[in-house]
């Protein structure tokens, strides 16, 4: 089971609350074998830094395969809308700085400007 969906961010957290068992192994098919990515006895692991494509995974519990292949596509985003946030986020920067150097060079109003000097 999914339980965090970052595959258009390249990461999933892939978790098993309801299976019994002591010691679990998540294994990932790589080409004709299955290769343990997590060996322990938590019951859900994040898997992080995934490129795009199809994997596959299987859970053993206490050494015996249980419930089914899970399917795993990641797609991120394109990069196109990396860069449009990324642009967006610059021009509020720059706006945020202006406003605030804009602010910071008005006068003070004269009933506080006499009150400071003193």
């Amino acid at each position: 089971m999914i339980s965090d969906d970052g595959s258009t961010a390249g990461y999933a957290t892939i978790a098993w609350p309801d299976v019994d068992g002591e010691s679990f192994v998540l294994e990932e098919k790589r080409g004709s074998k299955w290769v343990a990515i997590y060996n322990g006895p938590d019951r859900a692991t994040t898997l992080s830094g995934l490129a795009d494509g199809e994997r596959e995974y299987r859970l053993k519990a206490d050494g015996v395969v249980v419930g089914d292949v899970l399917a795993l596509a990641i797609q991120h985003h394109p990069l196109s809308r990396a860069w449009t946030f990324f642009g967006v986020g610059a021009v509020m920067f720059v706006i945020l700085v202006a406003l605030l150097v804009s602010g910071s060079r008005k006068p003070l109003p004269e009933n506080l400007s006499n009150s400071v000097g003193q």
